[in-house]
C-alpha cells in the first residue's frame, strides 16, 4: 500500500494514507472494484488533509482513523456490488418521521421510544455498520450483530466516558448519519478530530447527492421488508433540512428543542470525549468554538427552511417536557400524526424508561466555562432561535 509519511509524536514515524491508497486497499480487501459515483472522493481527500493538518493526531489517531475511513469505503463497494446484482432497487423508502435538533436535545431518548412501536422501522447499529450483505452472503444477522458488539467494545475501550454520554447497543436504534458517513459527508468526522477545512466545507455544502444515497441505502436495507415506515434520527439533519425534505417530501420532521446554554456545553463535552483518544491536544476552548459554530450554522440553516413555509410538516418537542413526561410527549406526537398511542406500546415504552434511567452509566457534568464560553455569548448567537421557540426552551 502507498502511504504518505508524517512525523509522529515522541519522534516516532507514523504513516498517513492517501485516498488512492485507501481505495486500493478497499478493493483488495473485498475483491470488488465499483465504488459507484465518485463524488465522495473530494470530501474524503479534504478530510484526510484537514485531519492531518489541524487534528494534532497522536499515534492512536494516526492508526485508527484510516481504518474508520477504510470501513466506509468497503461499505461502498459492497453496496454497489449489491446494486449491480439487484438493479431494480429504487431509492424510495417510506419515511414517516425524521427526528432532529441541536445535539444533546433528547433526540436519542425519543428515537428509542418510537423504535418500540411495531409499526416503525428503525436503523439498527448492526445494520448501520454494515448496510448491505457481503457479496457471497456469508454474514448472517447473528454474525453482524456479534460484529457490532465487538465494535462497541472497542469504542468504549478507546473512550470509556462515551457510554455515559451516549449509550448504544448492537441491536438498538442508530443515527442514520452513519449512512451519510459512507459518502464522507458527515459531522461525525469533524466531531472525531479537529479538521478545520473539512468543517468549513460542511458548513456550506449542499448534500443533495448524499441524501439521495441515504435513501438508496435505506431501500437496500428494506428489501423484502414488511412495509413498515422508517423513523430516522440524527442531529446532523438540522443543517440540511432542504436536502432532506427534497428527498423525503412526505416525512414529518420532529424538531427537538433545548436551551443552547445547556445543549452547547453538553455537545462540547461529548466532542471532547470523542476526540481525546485520537489527540493529546484537546483544548476546551477549541472544542467550545466547534460546538458553538456547528450549532449556529445548523440552526441558521434550519430556521431559513422553516421560515420558507411547510410549517405543517414540523412537530416541536421541548427537552424539559420530554424529560418530565416522555409518554405524554409521544402521545401528543401521535395525535399530531392522526394516531393513538396504544396501551401495549405505551407499556413497552414505560419498561424501557425504567430499564434505562438517566445517569445509569454516571452523571454527565459540563459547564460553559470549561469550553471558553458564557451564557451571554451563547444567547446572542442564538437570538433569533430563542425568540421564535421560547415556549419550548425552558431551563
Amino acid at each position: 500500500m502507498a502511504w504518505s509519511t508524517v512525523p509522529a509524536m515522541a519522534g516516532e514515524e507514523e504513516h498517513w494514507p492517501t485516498s488512492p491508497a485507501l481505495l486500493a486497499d478497499a478493493r483488495r480487501k473485498t475483491g470488488l472494484n465499483d465504488f459507484g459515483e465518485m463524488g465522495f472522493v473530494e470530501p474524503l481527500e479534504l478530510f484526510l488533509e484537514a485531519a492531518l493538518t489541524t487534528g494534532q493526531l497522536n499515534p492512536t489517531g494516526l492508526r485508527v482513523l484510516p481504518k474508520v475511513l477504510l470501513r466506509h469505503l468497503v461499505n461502498r463497494l459492497y453496496l454497489h456490488d449489491h446494486l449491480e446484482r439487484q438493479p431494480h432497487v429504487v431509492a424510495d423508502p417510506p419515511v414517516a418521521l425524521v427526528i432532529t435538533g441541536l445535539p444533546r436535545t433528547g433526540t436519542t431518548v425519543l428515537h428509542n421510544l418510537l423504535a418500540l412501536d411495531p409499526v416503525h422501522r428503525v436503523l439498527r447499529l448492526w445494520e448501520a455498520l454494515h448496510p448491505v450483505p457481503h457479496a457471497d452472503g456469508s454474514f448472517s444477522q447473528e454474525a453482524l450483530v456479534d460484529q457490532a458488539r465487538r465494535w462497541l467494545t472497542r469504542l468504549y475501550q478507546l473512550a470509556p466516558s462515551f457510554r455515559m454520554v451516549h449509550g448504544s447497543t448492537a441491536e438498538g436504534p442508530e443515527e442514520c448519519d452513519a449512512l451519510l458517513q459512507n459518502e464522507f459527508a458527515s459531522q461525525h468526522f469533524e466531531d472525531m478530530v479537529h479538521a478545520e477545512a473539512y468543517s468549513r466545507w460542511l458548513d456550506h455544502v449542499s448534500l443533495r447527492r448524499q441524501y439521495a444515497s441515504l435513501a438508496l441505502q435505506l431501500s437496500v436495507l428494506d428489501q423484502g421488508g414488511d412495509g413498515r415506515r422508517w423513523v430516522l434520527k440524527s442531529p446532523s439533519h438540522l443543517g440540511h433540512l432542504d436536502d432532506l425534505v427534497l428527498q423525503f417530501p412526505a416525512a414529518v420532521i420532529v424538531h427537538c428543542h433545548r436551551h443552547p446554554v445547556e445543549a452547547i456545553p453538553s455537545h462540547a463535552s461529548l466532542v471532547a470525549i470523542v476526540r481525546r483518544p485520537y489527540s493529546d491536544e484537546v483544548r476546551g476552548e477549541v472544542v467550545g468554538e466547534h460546538a458553538l459554530r456547528r450549532g449556529m450554522v445548523a440552526m441558521d440553516r434550519a430556521l431559513s427552511v422553516r421560515g420558507a413555509g411547510a410549517s405543517d410538516r414540523f412537530v416541536d418537542v421541548g427537552f424539559e417536557a420530554l424529560r418530565r413526561d416522555p409518554l405524554a410527549v409521544v402521545a401528543r406526537l401521535y395525535e399530531r400524526l392522526g394516531r393513538r398511542l396504544d396501551e401495549t406500546t405505551a407499556a413497552a415504552m414505560r419498561r424501557w424508561l425504567a430499564e434505562h434511567p438517566q445517569h445509569r452509566h454516571g452523571i454527565h457534568r459540563y459547564r460553559l466555562a470549561d469550553f471558553g464560553l458564557d451564557a451571554e455569548r451563547v444567547d446572542r448567537s442564538f437570538a433569533d432561535y430563542l425568540r421564535r421557540f421560547a415556549e419550548h426552551l425552558e431551563h
